[in-house]
């Protein structure tokens, strides 16, 4: 007989209490717990989903995280190779370094020879061998000459008394006096260690105390580091309109250089500017870095060639031509591609270090011509004719976007007309113009040592000097005069004397 699918009306089964199939469990409470699981079991499944979604999103910001942690180790890596060259070749390298000192078969480099000799001292020979202490040696005639070049310390001040006759002056209503040669006025120490001193400090980047000891050791000469501060501050003061024509020097050039480092004055941020070219050279400190500064040292009207990198700060000026450096451009492409080899061989991106290869190869074929030209194996015609061509170069390298952030930055920068795509190839239709900003970089050299010794500038009134010094001594090496001579003839005569020594063809 077969199972009826439902119950007669108002039957009750008599084990509902204690049902054997249910192992003596009542069927009312079955049904609470298949009630209580199936909602539980819609609990655990929603919560499972909502695990599941923040466990995905964690993966996904973990992942975000670790990409993060890769190209920052790179970069620090990049970093620290830039400051701290390795003294092992990296990994893989199996190519062997080249010997240290000069090549085989070299000549040997030897001093000069001096041009006089001022004693004669005869030697007899030994009797007794000075390397095995043979004894009884006998002599053989023959003379071995040996030149020694030495200096002599005189710790000894040369002191003149100027002694003056005074005549009256009927205006002035007193008696008064000339000033003798070689005399400076109402001074006690001489033109001649004021120079020195100034020297020292600003061209063998001695400290104040350092130079002091030097006239106290060598010379014999005492006074304390303030009289060393006030010697430099004399000469800027004397030499302050040759500074003010410096800078008219550079409104008026065809081709200068620009480029600015940190300083400090009285501990705060301030940064020196440095304006020139082959011909002079002009500093400036000032606690900005705005292109307010620039116009104040380049002027409004500027209309020359100005070489410099990408910073804004010299956009104000508004330069008729303007080269970008492409010793930076290259630079960044091997710190970029520093960067990528140095992240996990997953994560390096080949379009990226394509573009870099292929950029850093223009820029380097783009110098190469240039000094071709400036050596006389192209001629200027046929230097200006390839600009054409590096820009088609240029813009089939930069076409498509790159994944790699700081690849796509640079990418963005060079297709910019209004930063580095005017600015690239400039130096090839203007002669005697150079790709890189390497002149203004080696110029901001000296000072930055002098920075690391000194630290700054304690006032306004020293930065000012020390530019003003800088400026002077940089143009003075630039037309090939004594600097020392020249600040004694600035200190005797004043700034009037090194009009014609400073300033003939400057431009």
């Amino acid at each position: 007989m077969g199972r009826n699918n439902q119950a007669p009306d108002g039957y009750q089964c008599p084990y509902r209490n204690a049902c054997p199939h249910l192992n003596g469990q009542s069927t009312t409470r079955t049904n609470y717990l298949l009630n209580d699981a199936e909602a539980e079991t819609y609990r655990n499944s929603h919560y499972v989903k909502c695990v599941t979604e923040e466990n995905a999103a964690l993966r996904a910001d973990n992942l975000r995280l670790e990409k993060e942690v890769a190209e920052l180790r790179a970069r620090l890596q990049v970093e620290h190779s830039s400051r701290f060259k390795p003294n092992r070749p990296p990994p893989g390298d199996l190519s062997h370094p080249r010997k240290r000192g000069a090549p085989k078969g070299h000549p040997p480099w030897n001093r000069r020879p001096p041009e006089h000799i001022d004693r004669i001292l005869h030697v007899p020979a030994p009797t007794t061998c000075p390397h095995c202490s043979t004894p009884g040696l006998l002599p053989t005639g023959q003379q071995q000459e040996q030149l020694q070049e030495d200096i002599i310390l005189q710790p000894k001040t040369f002191v003149t008394a100027y002694r003056h006759d005074t005549a009256f002056c009927p205006i002035c209503r007193r008696p008064v006096f000339q000033t003798a040669e070689g005399e400076l006025r109402n001074s006690q120490i001489g033109p001649t260690a004021k120079a020195t001193a100034v020297f020292l400090r600003h061209e063998l980047n001695l400290s104040l105390r350092n130079t002091e000891k030097i006239f106290k050791h060598l010379f014999g000469f005492n006074f304390v580091p303030a009289s060393a501060m006030a010697f430099q501050q004399r000469t800027a003061r004397a030499a302050e309109p040759l500074h003010e024509r410096l800078r008219n020097q550079v409104r008026c050039a065809d081709i200068i250089h620009g480029d600015e480092t940190h300083w400090r004055i009285d501990g705060k941020g301030a940064y020196l500017w440095f304006a020139g070219n082959n011909n002079f050279g002009c500093f400036h400190i000032d606690h900005s870095r705005s292109g307010q500064v620039a116009l104040h040292l380049f002027g409004s009207n500027f209309k020359g060639g100005l070489v410099a990198d990408d910073y804004a700060g010299y956009n104000p000026i508004e330069p008729k031509d303007r080269q970008s450096c492409l010793s930076h451009l290259i630079r960044k492409t091997k710190e970029i591609e520093a960067q990528i080899a140095s992240l996990p061989p997953s994560r390096q991106d080949p379009k990226a270090l394509r573009f870099n290869t292929q950029l850093r190869e223009l820029f380097r074929d783009a110098c190469h011509l240039g000094k071709l030209r400036d050596t006389g194996a192209i001629s200027f015609t046929k230097a200006k004719s390839q600009i054409p061509a590096f820009y088609r170069r240029l813009d089939l390298i930069c076409k498509k976007q790159i994944p790699h952030k700081e690849s796509e930055t640079l990418r963005q920068r060079l297709i910019d007309p209004k930063r580095d795509y005017h600015r690239l190839f400039t130096f090839l239709r203007i002669n005697r113009m150079p790709p890189t900003n390497n002149y203004a970089e080696q110029s901001l050299r000296h000072p930055v040592i002098l920075r690391k010794i000194i630290f700054g500038n304690r006032s306004n009134l020293g930065a000012s000097a020390l530019a003003v010094n800088l400026s002077i001594l940089h143009t003075a090496h630039c037309k090939n005069v004594d600097p020392i001579a020249m600040l004694q003839t600035l200190l005797l005569n004043g700034h009037q004397a090194l009009i014609s020594v400073l300033f003939n063809n400057s431009a």
